[in-house]
């Protein structure tokens, strides 16, 4: 049997940077007659907007204000021209334009009061952060004694938490929240902060930051870092939702961001009055009996996750023992008034020409060209999928020329019909493709003959031939790559990717299917660094919600494995996608699942779509989130990079 993943995706657009943007308008009351809070000069029509609550001006406004308050500094007296500056540095900085506020910021020339020479290294810091330089800026507010009493505090605690955040000192990001906090006079102004420092928590967490805890004694700091490690920004629904917000409660009662669970957490998974009892339909003996058990195992400990008044009871029907029709039909005529499985697309295919008169949620895709019947649903993970989302991901970042590399065989050729048909059909190009056998360990050939290194050995053996002599010789490869896609097991993949860094091919980003990363690889996954892949959250650190439940199977598995695979997140997510399903009614594009392996959503045919997170692997051999520009997925393949 052919177990198929799947993920269709657009690439998942994650934040590039925490800007060091000044605070929202909510806190430009607090901040009085500094220069620090957006523009407002006569004529600008901004004081309306100006301590609302509402957010701080577009960067296109920001950047219309930046200009108009520097002509205003050239016009107006000596005594007045720092303090138009600073807010035009200020402006240009909420532009995204770091670049200009450094250079209004280097042209300030006249005398400073003494907040105006804080506020001008403040800034300095921020644009230093900007410019994703974290450490320094840290080091540059850190000489600035904190401005108490001044109108100065609430940027200077603002700016000291998104830099703290982003040069991995949480405790000191969470600490200044507190303190802006402490400043703020309404409760929108408050609220406001807490949603920043929610989003910057997330994404310190997907920068591989660790927040623990544990690392403090103060009850609301350790509630911020508990929050922030498990906080999820999809709009899902989960099982392990409402357990979360209960154990979190439970844990920090009359905590500040309370207010914040419902946006930060999983939605509680609903439990349908109307399904009591699922059957499961798996091979459970027979060739694909090893795959059924994982994926039982998931399921198990998914249904297990349920209050007990509420879980449905669960039927396991053994297809390598009695034939899909008749399994359907006794679990129809048994009561079970929702089925899942069956697994193989052979038995998939059988199911959806039955009589289908329950909901029934397939753990694999239909043959192709054959639609699903009413009330059938496919939920599959398939390497063909992972490719095109691969192909997408390359397209949407601009990187549209480049090689593939495919095992041989009926996978391999699958793989690599899917990524070419994407990728063409988006305007991309294959310059070259090659396949690679396996069963081997010596790559060298296909890589050199896609590379074209294969060239520069052949220009250096006629050189030879011609003078008579040996050459000194260091072959490239070719400079036109924006990718190379290497699709492949994991095994495959620890001798490939090494091989690919010595033939010249370390400073472009490799990308594969997400088969390529096994968690019991342990050491031997250090050969992936700097692959790229569609991951599940279940195999990747600091994936939110998934931590905790991978933390809790490992605890209750002991010896046993079988978690690590992706069948187990596979197994679970098809327990949460049934009570979707049946809860969903009718709308089923109402469905929306934070699963463990990707955010689940159900289209008009009843398809699942899985959208993936994207990581890439690190020297230790573990995944990591990936933030950051399309830039910085390629430069950060390169073998001189820092972790």
């Amino acid at each position: 049997m052919q177990l198929q993943r799947h993920t269709i995706s657009w690439p998942r657009q994650r934040l590039t940077a925490i800007l060091p943007v000044a605070l929202l308008g909510a806190l430009a009351v607090v901040a009085g007659c500094a220069s620090f809070p957006p523009a407002s000069f006569p004529g600008s029509g901004d004081e309306a907007n100006r301590g609302s609550g509402g957010s701080s001006a577009s960067p296109s406004a920001s950047a219309s204000d930046a200009a108009a308050l520097e002509a205003r500094a050239r016009r107006s007296a000596p005594g007045d021209q720092a303090a138009l500056q600073l807010q035009a540095a200020r402006s240009w900085l909420q532009a995204g334009r770091g670049g200009e506020a450094a250079r209004v910021l280097g042209g300030i020339n006249g005398p400073l009061t003494p907040v105006q020479r804080i506020e001008k290294q403040l800034l300095d810091a921020d644009i230093t952060q900007a410019a994703g330089q974290s450490q320094l800026a840290w080091q540059k507010l850190s000489a600035i004694a904190e401005p108490t009493g001044t109108s100065l505090a609430p940027q200077y605690h603002h700016s000291r938490m998104v830099i703290a955040l982003a040069a991995t000192r949480p405790l000191e990001g969470v600490r200044s929240e507190m303190a802006a906090e402490r400043l703020a006079t309404t409760p929108a102004e408050r609220t406001q902060l807490r949603r920043e420092l929610l989003a910057q928590l997330r994404t310190a967490r997907e920068r591989g930051v660790k927040l623990d805890p544990e690392s403090s004694q103060d009850g609301t700091v350790r509630g911020w870092l508990d929050l922030g490690a498990m906080a999820s920004d999809t709009g899902g629904s989960s099982i392990n939702g409402a357990i979360e917000a209960v154990r979190w409660r439970a844990r920090y009662p009359d905590h500040p961001a309370a207010e914040l669970l419902a946006s930060a957490l999983a939605a509680a998974l609903p439990t349908s009055g109307r399904l009591h009892k699922i059957a499961l339909l798996l091979p459970i003996t027979g060739q694909a009996s090893g795959y059924a058990a994982i994926i039982k195992s998931g399921f198990d400990f998914a249904w297990q996750q349920l209050p007990a008044d509420g879980r449905p009871q669960i039927q396991i029907y053994d297809t390598g023992v009695v034939p899909v029709n008749d399994a359907l039909n006794q679990a129809r005529s048994e009561g079970s008034d929702f089925i899942v499985g069956p697994l193989t697309r052979g038995e998939v295919d059988v199911a959806a020409a039955s009589n289908i008169t329950v909901p029934l949620l397939a753990l694999n895709f239909l043959t192709a060209g054959r639609s699903a019947p009413g009330g059938m649903y496919q939920y599959a993970l398939s390497p063909e999928e992972d490719a095109r989302l691969v192909a997408r991901r390359l397209l949407a970042f601009g990187q549209k020329r480049g090689v593939a590399l495919a095992p041989t065989g009926d996978w391999g050729t699958r793989v690599l019909a899917a990524f070419t048909q994407e990728l063409l059909a988006g305007g991309g190009t294959l310059l070259a493709q090659a396949v690679y056998d396996p069963a081997g360990h010596d790559f060298g050939a296909p890589i050199r003959s896609v590379l074209a290194t294969d060239q520069s050995f052949a220009r250096k053996t006629r050189l030879e031939t011609v003078l008579g002599a040996k050459l000194e010789f260091e072959p490239r490869s070719r400079a036109d790559l924006d990718f190379v896609f290497a699709p492949g097991q994991a095994g495959n993949l620890r001798l490939l990717r090494p091989q690919l860094r010595f033939q010249y091919a370390g400073a472009v980003p490799v990308y594969a299917t997400a088969d390529a990363y096994a968690i019991d690889g342990g050491v031997a996954n250090q050969d992936l660094d700097g692959l790229i892949v569609p991951a599940l959250p279940w195999l990747v650190p600091n994936s939110g919600s998934a931590d905790n439940v991978r933390a809790a199977v490992q605890q209750a598995s002991g010896d046993n494995t079988a978690w690590q695979s992706n069948l187990y997140a596979f197994g679970y997510d098809a327990c949460q996608l049934a009570l979707a399903i049946a809860a969903s009614g009718r709308d089923q594009r109402s469905v929306h699942v934070d699963g463990l392996s990707g955010q689940l959503t159900v289209d008009g045919t009843g398809r699942v779509h899985r959208e993936p997170l994207w990581a890439r692997i690190t020297r230790s051999g573990e995944p990591r989130i990936i933030v950051g520009t399309p830039q910085a997925d390629g430069s950060a393949n390169s073998d001189n990079r820092s972790e």
